[in-house]
């Protein structure tokens, strides 16, 4: 009985615990408002450093899958980067490409491996 007990309360504090991030009535959109807070990373090896493109970030490596179905991952010299969007035919596992388009650290995803990037164009090699 004491094992139930302890069951419930745990359940009721977890169902609360998702109350406080409810939007606030106050906001006229009804959005709440989220602070994004600074994460620190570690300095990559000067060969996997982003090249900055007049369109965006470019970053070159092989293509790999990831451990969940459907996601693809760049493998550089020193970073893993998830490949968000771009041409899926050019993105084939075993490539190397340089893709353009901008980190996206603070994106949420199921692929759960490489820091999100936001594919804007590939290109072979």
């Amino acid at each position: 009985m004491a094992v139930r007990s302890v069951f419930l309360v745990a359940a009721c504090a977890l169902a609360l615990g998702g109350c406080a991030a409810s939007p606030s009535p106050s906001s006229p959109s009804g959005a709440a408002s989220v602070s994004a807070s600074p994460s620190l990373s570690p300095v990559p090896s000067l060969s996997a450093v982003p090249s900055r493109a007049a369109s965006g970030v470019s970053v070159s490596g092989e293509v790999v899958e990831g451990v969940e179905p459907g996601c693809l991952l760049l493998r550089t010299s020193g970073t893993l980067y998830l490949l968000i969007g771009g041409d899926r035919a050019a993105l084939q596992a075993g490539k190397r490409v340089t893709v353009t388009g901008s980190p996206q650290p603070g994106m949420m995803s199921t692929c759960q491996q490489g820091t999100p990037f936001q594919v804007t164009s590939v290109r072979s090699g």
